[in-house]
């Protein structure tokens, strides 16, 4: 591949010698990115650096192993110094008073923070008192829905770390469809009054798998649309009730205690696979909202799920067979609760925190003997244990995550202005962490010093090494069509190279402004260090793995006056099979600890 200076500005740099100018101009690679339609994956294999003047090496084929072939090529020299990790850890808080109404006015002085029972210092305040909202006749959709638009652009004065995207989750399987649709017509109400001109919402459903209805998008309208018309979906809540009725009646007809509890094995396997997929579709959706900068909301709308799948029908199954002990012990077996913790471990790793809405509202607890046409009091007490049992779960991913969960209330509408409170009303406490463990989970506790308040916030997060954000930011542009792009990265794309078996080698450059470098003054020169991610959607929305590789420049000191004007280009080239594609890139500047990611269209083979 070939490449030549641009501008005139480029041009000024011939003079700086063969050996400068393609440490300074550009640094090529071959990606080999093959994808296999119908699979969603990709093969990477990253190839040597390229003097300007050489045609990019023909890529590697794409199962063997990654290295980095010697060509002779000129290369920048290694350097010796760390990244800068400039992490800041961001705790939302929410204060009330005694009657749950929100608290205003306090100081950073008022808050104390501790980081696994150790107190560590404020370092970042910021706080939202009773923010107003924007007019919906006034909402106007901003090109953050477009891919390649920029997720820093000022959004009523809020920063891009607390930018809102509010994600309404409603989970088809553990929700009867009249008690669903009494909470969406109310949620669009809802989201009228807490959505402010910029905040971001998107539409989730699970149906057994989880579908995107509406992705991350400013114009409001389109989110109320798509609420309304998923009160048309099924919802499988009356199914299961009508199953337990029948274990039930199954149960109160057995012949004998073995018979009974071959029943109730039965219902609580069926269920507990069904939580499991629950949970493992709530992770899915927490994990793709990982390198998405800011605060992340998801409103949960269920009749809820059990904490312990069949905990009331064991319970039964004692009452009915009182010489049968070891029920309760049985029922362990199917517990939810280490599911549910990873699952909220994972949401405040990413900052994500659940509002829980139980759309079955207020339940008498004879409901159950009633539609049995009974009066049969161990059918009340096991109803009890399970109305218990579907609250605690979604209450235990409110609390540890530092939202609300409304259980057992009719009152939607109060329940949905609790959550704007919190939407208008926090405090985010940043803090630099004072040791460097990646990949564990530290606890956290905020405490404020005046008393009668209340606090809520998340329990902890997990400190992440640089790689994982990288990997997690560079997805997160991909998949919601944003990039923040503080270093002003610049991305083109090559005709792309027919090659053997319907794949086409396409070149891309990536530009990057010397000028937003961090450099660091050598003996006769001045270095950097970066690092760039490449990841690559297909259109049936496969996602290649990501890729990064390390890069140092290394500029004479004669010439950086000039090369702070120009680019550095990073060249590379992606294998991929005919169709549209987008492709994320991610620079890390690890001197300044700054990222930036853009989002390039690629059309092959039309």
């Amino acid at each position: 591949m070939s490449h030549e200076p641009e501008t005139a500005d480029d041009n000024r740099l011939a003079g700086l010698g063969p050996r400068a100018r393609s440490i300074l101009l550009t640094h090529t690679t071959a990606l080999a990115l093959t994808l296999l339609l119908g699979f969603a994956g990709f093969a990477s294999r990253p190839a040597a650096a390229q003097p300007p003047e050489a045609q990019a090496p023909e890529a590697q084929a794409p199962d063997s192993e990654a290295e980095h072939a010697d060509t002779g090529a000129p290369v920048a020299e290694e350097t010796f110094f760390d990244s800068l990790d400039l992490t800041v850890v961001n705790v939302d808080v929410y204060v009330t008073d005694k009657a749950g109404r929100p608290v205003s006015g306090l100081t950073a002085d008022d808050f104390e923070i501790f980081e696994d029972g150790r107190p560590v210092k404020v370092s970042n305040f910021y706080t939202v008192a009773g923010a107003d909202t924007a007019d919906p006749a006034r909402l106007e959709p901003l090109p953050a829905d477009r891919p390649g638009a920029d997720l820093d652009l000022p959004v009523a004065g809020v920063p891009a770390d607390q930018q809102l995207s509010l994600i309404v989750y409603v989970d088809n399987l553990f929700v009867r469809p009249f008690n669903r649709n009494r909470v969406l017509r109310e949620a669009r109400g809802f989201l009228r009054q807490v959505l402010r001109n910029g905040d971001r919402a998107m539409v989730v459903s699970f149906d057994r798998s989880l579908h995107v209805r509406q992705p991350f998008t400013t114009d409001h309208s389109l989110v109320e649309t798509t609420l309304l018309e998923l009160e048309e979906l099924t919802g499988w809540g009356v199914q299961a009730q009508s199953e337990r009725k029948d274990v039930i009646r199954r149960l109160n007809n057995s012949r004998d205690a073995f018979e009974a509890e071959g029943h109730v094995e039965g219902y609580a396997t069926a269920r507990f696979f069904e939580v499991r997929q629950t949970i493992q579709a709530l992770e899915q959706q927490v994990e793709a909202l990982a390198g998405l900068p800011g605060r992340k909301a998801i409103l949960y709308v269920s009749d809820g799920f059990p904490m312990t799948a069949g905990e009331d029908l064991f319970h039964l199954l004692e009452l009915r067979y009182p010489g049968r002990t070891g029920g309760q012990l049985s029922a362990t077996r199917f517990r939810a609760r280490r599911m549910i913790r990873s699952l909220t471990y994972e949401a405040n790793a990413h900052r994500v925190t659940f509002y829980t809405i139980q759309a079955i509202g207020l339940r008498s607890p004879s409901s159950l003997s009633a539609e049995s046409s009974s009066n049969d009091g161990s059918l009340i007490e096991i109803d009890t244990v399970y109305e218990a049992s579907h609250e605690a779960s979604i209450e235990m991913m409110a609390r540890d995550t530092g939202g609300l969960a409304a259980l057992g209330t009719n009152n939607i509408r109060g329940a949905l202005e609790r959550v704007a409170d919190d939407f208008a009303n926090y405090y985010s406490l940043g803090y630099m962490p004072t040791r460097s463990e990646t990949n564990r989970y530290h606890r956290l506790e905020v405490k404020v010093k005046r008393k009668g308040l209340r606090v809520r916030h998340r329990s902890g997060y997990r400190a992440k090494p640089i790689d994982t954000r990288m990997t997690e930011s560079t997805l997160a542009a991909l998949r919601f069509g944003g990039a923040r792009n503080a270093l002003g990265i610049q991305f083109s794309s090559g005709r792309p190279s027919d090659e053997d078996g319907g794949r086409f080698l396409v070149p891309i450059e990536v530009r990057i402004p010397i000028g937003r470098v961090a450099l660091l003054p050598r003996a006769q020169s001045h270095e950097g260090k970066l690092r760039v991610s490449v990841a690559v959607k297909n259109d049936d929305g496969d996602v290649s793995p990501v890729t990064i590789e390390p890069l140092g420049l290394s500029i004479p000191d004669h010439a950086i006056d000039t090369a702070r004007q120009q680019h550095y280009v990073y060249a590379f080239a992606l294998r991929m099979r005919k169709g549209s594609h987008s492709v994320s890139v991610g620079v890390r500047d690890d001197l300044a600890g700054e990222s930036s990611f853009t989002i390039g269209a690629v059309e092959v083979g039309s």
